[in-house]
């Protein structure tokens, strides 16, 4: 029987709905996959039918190891995830990385996203090829296509056209890995040592001391084609297969014109500031819109014309949206592209900003900072122009992420010099 491809994933839905996808591909080609992932996404794996294995904290002890609830815990995050990573991640890491090479040495090979960094650990455990899968551009960190994020740029130069610019991003890359070692290092050395690992140079939570075998990105070539400095393979979005909607959210979008949907991703429905959700519903209704708000557990009322539910899948609501109103998550991003919807962006941290940038840098999207100012960005993304370069945007992008995923994986472990 073939060993499985351990993968695993930390994060919100936009980290772990891609990582399902590629499972889901694996298995269809006949290579099993099995997941370590936390108790509440092992279990979402698992109700797919899924081989999963509940694998590090649940949620409500790492809003104990922190101190922070989940909003603040959301909000530390997309700032500066540093603090965190210091009191909670590398404390346990020698201890997961050791209890997940037991799964690795079983494995065929291992595949893991940014913060599940027990498993490139574990795959240097235990011998095995290592795949990262990179969700988001910014993850490149690329001089020739530098972050569009504070800290990145300004100062490195966004477009870098001559030599000297080049250089220029480059020496900025080196100040920012420097950076990084001098919050982590010390924490990265213990745990190497705790695990019997050699030390090594590699930038912590960026680098790899045991090279990997390739580097996939998770995100179609179109939205940030792979820059020349850097070794990856892109693949498309990877998607789920379609989900249902609600009944009642399904009611509502028979009964009227394509609404305005608004979302803030998985993590945390309370960082769009004060007033958020009503200016929402108040920026819909002034573009003679109906809204369709994704708000989490912040209780909303209610009418005619705006519908308010927890959840609802993306990539069955989105086709149905005159618009989309969203953080700027790689997972609502990709598929607010794949629908051929246009975009507003109001980014709250991490990668949002890049994402927002390249959106809007398409022509199907605009950057915001709030839906109190966002009156005459919305009329801009409602225009004929670029409702129609979203759906051309569309029709550009690789239908099957998750299949070429899949493909591209078991191509890299298949080659011959494997």
């Amino acid at each position: 029987m073939t060993a499985p491809i351990l993968l695993s994933t930390v994060g919100s839905f936009g980290d772990l709905f891609p990582v399902l996808a590629l499972a889901h591909a694996l298995e269809a080609r006949g290579q099993p996959a099995r997941l370590a992932l936390s108790p509440e996404d092992a279990a979402r794996a698992r109700s797919q039918g899924l081989d999963a294995i509940a694998f590090g904290p649940t949620e409500a002890e790492v809003t104990r190891l922190t101190g922070l609830d989940r909003d603040a815990l959301a909000r530390q995050v997309f700032r500066n995830p540093s603090p965190i990573l210091a009191s909670a991640t590398y404390p346990m890491l020698a201890r997961l990385a050791a209890d997940l090479a037991a799964e690795a040495a079983r494995a065929r090979a291992v595949a893991g996203t940014l913060l599940a960094m027990a498993a490139p650990l574990a795959a240097e455990l235990a011998d095995r090829p290592y795949v990262p899968l990179l969700l988001q551009p910014l993850l490149l960190r690329s001089a020739l296509d530098p972050p569009r994020v504070p800290g990145f740029a300004p100062p490195m130069l966004r477009r870098p056209d001559t030599a000297a610019a080049r250089s220029w991003n480059r020496l900025w890359l080196r100040v920012i890995d420097a950076e990084f070692r001098r919050r982590h290092g010390r924490d990265q050395a213990r745990v190497r040592r705790e695990l019997g690992l050699p030390p090594t140079r590699a930038v912590p939570v960026f680098g790899h001391p045991a090279p990997p075998v390739a580097q996939l990105g998770l995100w179609d070539p179109v939205v940030a084609p792979a820059p020349a400095d850097r070794d990856v393979r892109l693949t498309g979005f990877p998607r789920l297969a379609p989900e249902g909607l609600p009944g009642p959210l399904a009611a509502f979008l028979e009964s009227g014109p394509p609404p305005l949907v608004v979302t803030l991703g998985s993590v945390s429905h309370a960082l769009g500031g004060d007033g958020f959700w009503a200016g929402a519903a108040t920026l819909a209704r002034d573009a003679g819109l109906r809204a369709v708000l994704l708000s989490g557990d912040v209780p909303l009322a209610e009418a005619g014309d705006i519908h308010a539910t927890p959840y609802a899948p993306h990539d069955a609501l989105f086709p149905h949206a005159a618009a989309v109103l969203h953080h700027g998550g790689i997972g609502t991003t990709g598929a607010a592209c794949l629908a051929g919807i246009p975009q507003l962006i109001q980014p709250l941290g991490a990668d949002q900003p890049d994402n927002a940038a390249r959106i809007e840098a398409l022509g199907v999207g605009r950057v915001i900072r709030g839906p109190a100012h966002a009156r005459h960005a919305l009329q801009d993304v409602l225009s004929t122009d670029t409702r129609a370069a979203a759906r051309a945007l569309a029709a550009r992008l690789i239908p099957d992420g998750a299949a070429q995923a899949a493909e591209a994986l078991l191509q890299t472990l298949d080659a011959p010099d494997r």
